[in-house]
């Protein structure tokens, strides 16, 4: 018999919807001061209203958007209830994390964080916030990819949109750049240093001074 090459199922069309619409919600093509009618984004989009819909109550579920009932939807905005609430999380399980792969993070492991460390200062160099903000998400995850658990992965990838949309502006006020890269910088030696209690508090002084500009950001 002939072999042939499997032809991989395409994704489904609320799967393609979900995607396009967080990628337009966290590059900011989405604005949050802007009513949005869930026929009109389906239109735009190309997909009947089903799967826009389904997509959209995902991103509900996820913090992203917020309905208006006989209105449309809105990107969802935060208060500073909110940003506790996510950093205490984000505490609690990136601090656990930290401690968990002490022991057995490698000079390899260590040479990607440098990597995603050059990305970041080029970013910055560039004022490119995009990529930075990516970059430093890269960063971020690479402990839970380190953990090998997936389940936290997906859990810290709904903590970084969550913070991408309430860190925007944070992030481009005063030398907050050059501020994130010394903190990472501050990870990544500990890291080499092997000493589980030292990772865990530079993790978590990192998370603190990140929620700290956060939440003066939102009182502006």
């Amino acid at each position: 018999m002939t072999k042939l090459t499997k032809i991989n199922k395409p994704a489904p069309l609320s799967t393609i919807a979900y995607d396009a619409l967080r990628e337009s919600i966290l590059s900011f093509h989405l604005k949050q001061d802007v009513i949005y009618n869930e026929m009109a984004v389906a239109q735009e989009l190309g997909l009947s209203r089903t799967p826009v819909r389904e997509a959209l109550l995902k991103l509900a579920s996820h913090g992203l958007v917020t309905f208006l009932p006989r209105k449309g939807f809105i990107i969802s905005s935060y208060t500073l209830q909110d940003v506790k609430e996510i950093f205490e999380l984000r505490q609690m399980v990136e601090t656990a994390v930290a401690k968990k792969i002490a022991a057995t993070v490698t000079q390899e492991n260590l040479e990607h964080l440098r990597e995603y460390l050059a990305t970041q200062y080029k970013a910055a160099g560039d004022n490119d916030y995009h990529r930075f903000m990516y970059s430093d998400r890269e960063f971020h995850n690479y402990f839970f990819q380190l953990a090998d658990n997936k389940r936290l992965l997906a859990i810290a990838n709904n903590f970084q949109d969550l913070c991408h949309l309430m860190g925007a502006s944070a992030l481009k006020s005063g030398d907050r750049y050059e501020c994130v890269i010394r903190e990472h910088e501050t990870i990544v030696k500990a890291l080499e240093s092997g000493d589980a209690s030292q990772i865990e508090r530079a993790v978590s002084e990192h998370l603190a001074l990140v929620q700290k500009v956060v939440e003066e950001n939102l009182k502006i």
